[in-house]
Formats: structure tokens, sequence, C-alpha cells
């Protein structure tokens, strides 16, 4: 009703019309886009939320994630990439040491990731992968993350962004450290 005294109308004009008439969304349009946006937020299972203040690392913890300035020949180097294409998302990671493949792997994700997400994703799913590596106990573990992803990088560099992804792969990489393996991005 309150359209049509909008619109001026007659009283037999369907609610359709109305809400065209007088430039008003239909409710269940607004309803069903409120619900959309609270299972986003809340219930953010496939997508990166941002991380509850008990969950913060403390500054002294987070990992240096710098830039290699001298990079030795026998190191474990992680390449990755995404790739969006008509609704259809993915990512993928390989990880070379000494020009042979230790390890493949891609991954199809939720049409709504960002960019930055899947190539974080991607560059924290090698980083797990590299944990379950069997690799020689002598031998020096350097790994460099080859990445295209300016963004993704300046993300992980910065101290103030407090994500889900950005968190993991903190820890993943402090995990690495822990077990003598430096790495760069």
């Amino acid at each position: 009703m309150m359209n049509i005294k909008i619109a001026k109308a007659f009283r037999t004009l369907s609610y359709e019309a109305s809400c065209v008439l007088a430039g008003v969304r239909p409710v269940r349009l607004a309803v069903e886009e409120n619900i959309r946006t609270y299972k986003t937020t809340h219930n953010n299972i496939g997508y990166d939320a941002p991380l509850g203040v008990r969950y913060w690392p403390q500054p002294a913890e987070i990992p240096l994630i710098r830039a290699p300035t001298e990079i030795p020949h026998n190191v474990i180097n992680i390449f990755t990439d995404f790739s969006k294409i008509g609704g259809k998302v993915g990512a993928a990671a390989v990880i070379i040491k000494d020009d042979a493949v230790l390890h493949q792997s891609k991954y199809k994700l939720h049409e709504r990731c960002s960019n930055n997400q899947i190539e974080q994703v991607a560059i924290l799913r090698a980083l797990e992968q590299i944990q379950n590596l069997q690799l020689a106990e002598d031998a020096e573990k350097i790994v460099v993350v080859n990445t295209d992803s300016k963004v993704t990088l300046d993300i992980l560099q910065n101290r103030n962004k407090h994500f889900i992804l950005i968190g993991n792969t903190g820890k993943k990489t402090e995990r690495l450290e822990d077990q003598q393996m430096d790495s760069a991005f």
C-alpha cells in the first residue's frame, strides 16, 4: 500500500509494478541480499575473514618476510599462480629443487574469492606441502616463494593486517623457520 501511495496509483496496481513506479526495491530482494551479506560475513568458511583480536600474534612473533638478496643454487623454489575464467577459479603451486619437481598441486576455489585470496591460498598450501616433503637432513633448506602478486607480498609484510589466510601463512612460515628452513618471498 505504501508503494501505491508513493506512486499515487490505483489500488488494482500489482505489487511488482508498484515497486517500479515508486522506485522501491521489492522486500524479497532486500531480504535475500541481507541474508547473503550475513552469511558471507559471519559464516566465512570459504573466504578470508578478519582475524579476531585475541588471535593476533605478538609483534615479536611475526616472522619477517624478506626479498631474497642472494639465492644459492640449491634452494627450494615455490612458484604460484591462479586463474579466473568464466566463474571458475583455481590456484596452482609447484615446488622445485635442483631442477626437479618435488610437488605439484592445484586447487579449485569459490568464484567469489578475490585475486589476492587465491594467491594467498596457493602460497599457504605450498608451504604446508614443504613441511610434508622428505628432504635430506644435511642439505641447507632455503625456501623462496615466487609470486607475481605484489599486493599479496605487501599484505604479508604489513604487520597491521590481521586476516585468517595471512595469519596462517605467518604461522606456517614460523614453523618452517623453527625447522631450520629459511624463507624468502
